[in-house]
């Protein structure tokens, strides 16, 4: 499938790529909000089981504290309806959260099948390699044409290689960088400790 973009002139090589970056923007688009949709599904489902949690725990925790400290009949009218009230809260707890999965569930499958919808009707992705088919990549490769550092679809597939080399090589170097710092402040924070002793 690579054949066809290595015989492109450099303006239609450009045109198919400008295309493809329109359609990966899309499908990013769409799976970051599938991500964001799952995000906040996670966090209604930890707020339904603390905030129901709480509300079953309290009034049973009241009840039977109220009903230990004043033992008796009497007490019992209002100690009871403390506990049956934080009784109820837990299946309206489990309830809620069997929604909140399906919503989730039923988020994510919409979700999953436009993803698959926009991959099945960009055709113009099947003719580009894997590795290719990201917003970073199609937009510096474009950018080289832009700039005619390249003219040919192996340019600028080399191109973009030799650049994701050198973006590995920095992420490193800061990261190596990054543990000289703190390894050197370590150790003069235990040279400054040695010295106040």
């Amino acid at each position: 499938m690579t054949t066809q973009l290595t015989v492109m002139p450099a303006m239609e090589l450009r045109n198919v790529l400008n295309i493809a970056l329109a359609w990966v923007r899309q499908i990013e688009a769409k799976f970051d909000a599938r991500e964001r949709g799952r995000e906040w599904s996670s966090g209604a489902m930890k707020f339904i089981l603390i905030f129901f949690g709480g509300c079953a725990l309290l009034p049973v925790f009241f009840g039977i504290l109220f009903w230990s400290v004043f033992p008796g009949e009497e007490s019992a009218p209002i100690a009871i309806p403390f506990i049956l009230i934080g009784v109820g809260c837990i299946p309206l707890g489990i309830i809620l959260l069997k929604k909140s999965r399906a919503k989730n569930k039923a988020i994510v499958q919409k979700a999953d099948e436009e993803i698959a919808q926009l991959l099945q009707d960009a055709k113009v992705l099947q003719i580009l390699p894997d590795d290719y088919c990201s917003s970073l990549a199609l937009e510096y490769m474009i950018e080289q044409l832009d700039k005619g550092r390249a003219t040919t679809w192996r340019e600028c597939a080399d191109k973009y290689e030799e650049q994701v080399h050198r973006w590995t090589l920095e992420t490193n170097s800061a990261e190596a960088a990054r543990y000289a710092k703190s390894a050197a402040s370590a150790a003069r924070w235990a040279a400054i400790g040695a010295w106040r002793r």
